[in-house]
This record gives structure tokens, sequence and C-alpha cells, in this order.
């Protein structure tokens, strides 16, 4: 437990996903990072559902475990749960699933892509990077400890970052997870 407790002191980015929490029922909650109203979102492990807990009751919860960005990435897909991204300066929104994006700016479209999922060796932080067979590039990172995206008032403030390639255009937001 010691080690555990050192670990999360000098790695704090590992503190907002990637963590699975146990209630006093032994229910097990994998964080998604996302925070709203004063709640987190969790994918609940036994009914496959995303829950929002208050930071009051995360207060009297367990982490029991700190998932590789591999494992986690393999989690969210197997639950259908995939990214939700947007931006501004055009207004822009995509979904980014295991193997498609569909990015809409004045229509939507959908791409086939291809995810590598990457982890600093310091930090064990979550890297996502997509591309597309026609020259569309992406990159989702999860953002330092206390940080938050925000980048539209309607969706939760979450810890990923977004950055798209898209024909020769950044564009630059922020991404949570949700069921696709």
């Amino acid at each position: 437990m010691k080690q555990l407790i050192l670990l999360l002191l000098i790695l704090p980015n590992l503190l907002l996903a990637q963590e699975i929490y146990e209630n006093s029922s032994n229910q097990e909650y994998l964080s998604l990072g996302s925070t709203e109203n004063g709640k987190r979102n969790f994918l609940n492990l036994k009914n496959k559902k995303i829950d929002w807990i208050s930071l009051s009751e995360l207060q009297q919860m367990q982490q029991i475990d700190i998932l590789s960005p591999h494992i986690f990435w393999d989690k969210v897909k197997q639950n259908s749960i995939g990214f939700h991204a947007s931006g501004y300066e055009p207004f822009w929104n995509a979904i980014i699933s295991k193997n498609k994006l569909q990015f809409r700016l004045n229509k939507e479209e959908n791409v086939k892509i291809s995810i590598d999922i990457k982890s600093s060796a310091l930090t064990n932080n979550f890297v996502t990077i997509f591309h597309s067979n026609n020259g569309i590039y992406g990159l989702i990172r999860s953002l330092s400890n206390g940080t938050f995206c925000e980048a539209n008032l309607d969706e939760p403030a979450s810890i990923y970052e977004i950055f798209i390639d898209y024909k020769g255009e950044i564009f630059e937001g922020c991404a949570h997870l949700d069921k696709l």
C-alpha cells in the first residue's frame, strides 16, 4: 500500500482516469475522466453503464487498481464508449471510436481510421494517435493533474484534449468519453 501511495504522489497525472475504484458493496468502477456539477463519470464494470458519482461518494470509495493505457482503451472499446470531441473557430465536433472518425465541420464525414495507444514511459499517461489512409491525423492526450479542458459549456469538463489535422487544417478542442 505504501508503494501505491508513493507512486500516486510521484505521478499525480494518474489520479484522473484509468483507475478502478471499489465502493462499500464491492462494486467496481472505472474512472472515465470527466467532471460535471461536482460529480465524476465512471463506467460501472458490472452493469456496463456510465454512472456519475459525487465527490463525497468518491471519498468513501477505495482505489484498487490503475490500468495501463492499452488495457484502459480495451475496456472502453468493449463497452461501446468512444471519444466525443468539439472545438471552436470554426465550430466542429467529432466522435472517435475504435476504427472510425465521424467528423462534422460543415457536413458530416465518416472516415476509417487506425488508432495507436501510446503512453509516456515516465507517467504512463494515456495518449491516442489516430490516422487515416487519406491523410487525416489526430492526437488525444490526457492533461496534467488538476487541469481540465472545457471547450463547450454543454459538455462535461474533461482531462482530454484533442488535435486533428483534417485535410490540412488543424482543429484543436476537448474530448470526453461517453457511450457511442
